[in-house]
């Protein structure tokens, strides 16, 4: 079966990288100015949708932050009703809309489209990328004057086409909106590479969630005693180099679309410790799992 997942973002590089087929960014959203004045600090409109014209219309809008250090976006749902021809906020919750990294392929997916609004009514489908779609639901319904949760689940595809998980997120105690956690996390995923001083051996391991389990999945295969960690990082490329001893160097970059730098890293390691004929043993590049 082709995976479809890394044919479409092969697709996706293609266009991208090149200068006359480059995608413009898109306009931000048309919404009302009261809408706009009540962004959370800091942040800037992503989406905006309405339930229509009606004269108590109900209304979502999803706000975005600015990237951090590790390029991550966070995002804001404020929740609006309509009165007197304008637009208040009721709700507003950073705990509710994925942050742009915070599926299990570390990718910026949000589609506004994914936001349905009917009066009285809230429909938010937040999709992973993968072969087969992972997915949050939530869905809202005003009941006795508020906002309250009535849907919460998630369905993990591991890997966008392994096993499947279905779980039902927790409801807070109140039942309300305000309250509600989607338990939105960004995932991590540890990729390595190690060599094995007995027998020379090199690995390269990726998509792990921790230290421990790294070793753990060696069964006996690899140890603390008999192997080194030459890279231990996240998303991004591994380069393992050699000299003519056999001795064993590593480097990496976070990008990764930046294979070299990973390369030059590995050959400045190898160099730095006096190794003669440095040569390029093999290099992966990963992004999330």
């Amino acid at each position: 079966m082709v995976n479809l997942r890394i044919f479409s973002l092969g697709i996706l590089a293609a266009l991208v990288g090149s200068p006359a087929m480059s995608m413009p960014p898109s306009p931000p959203p048309a919404a009302p100015a009261e809408v706009i004045a009540a962004a959370p600090q800091g942040t800037h409109l992503l989406a905006f949708k309405t339930s229509g014209d009606q004269a108590d219309a109900d209304a979502v809008a999803v706000f975005e932050a600015a990237p951090d250090k590790d390029g991550v976006t966070y995002r804001d749902l404020v929740i609006f009703g309509k009165e007197n021809g304008k637009f208040n906020p009721e709700v507003t919750s950073a705990k509710l809309i994925a942050c742009s990294k915070c599926d299990q392929f570390h990718d910026h997916l949000f589609f506004p489209e994914n936001v349905k609004v009917s009066k009285g009514h809230i429909h938010i489908d937040q999709p992973d990328g993968g072969e087969r779609e992972s997915n949050t639901v939530l869905e809202f319904a005003r009941t006795g004057g508020a906002w309250r949760v009535i849907k919460a689940n998630r369905r993990t595809v591991k890997g966008g086409w392994g096993d499947v998980t279905m779980e039902t997120l927790p409801l807070p105690a109140s039942g309300l909106v305000k309250d509600m956690d989607a338990k939105w996390t960004i995932p991590i995923y540890l990729n390595f590479v190690l060599v094995n001083h007995q027998n020379g051996k090199f690995m390269f391991l990726h998509g792990h969630p921790n230290l421990d389990e790294m070793w753990a999945s060696q069964n006996g295969d690899c140890d603390k005693q008999s192997c080194t960690i030459l890279v231990q990082q996240q998303d991004g490329c591994m380069s393992l180099v050699r000299d003519d001893a056999l001795r064993s160097f590593g480097g990496g970059s976070a990008d990764p679309k930046d294979k070299q730098q990973a390369v030059a890293n590995a050959m400045d390691a190898c160099n730095a410790a006096g190794g003669h004929a440095c040569k390029v043993v093999r290099t992966d590049c990963s992004k999330g799992i």
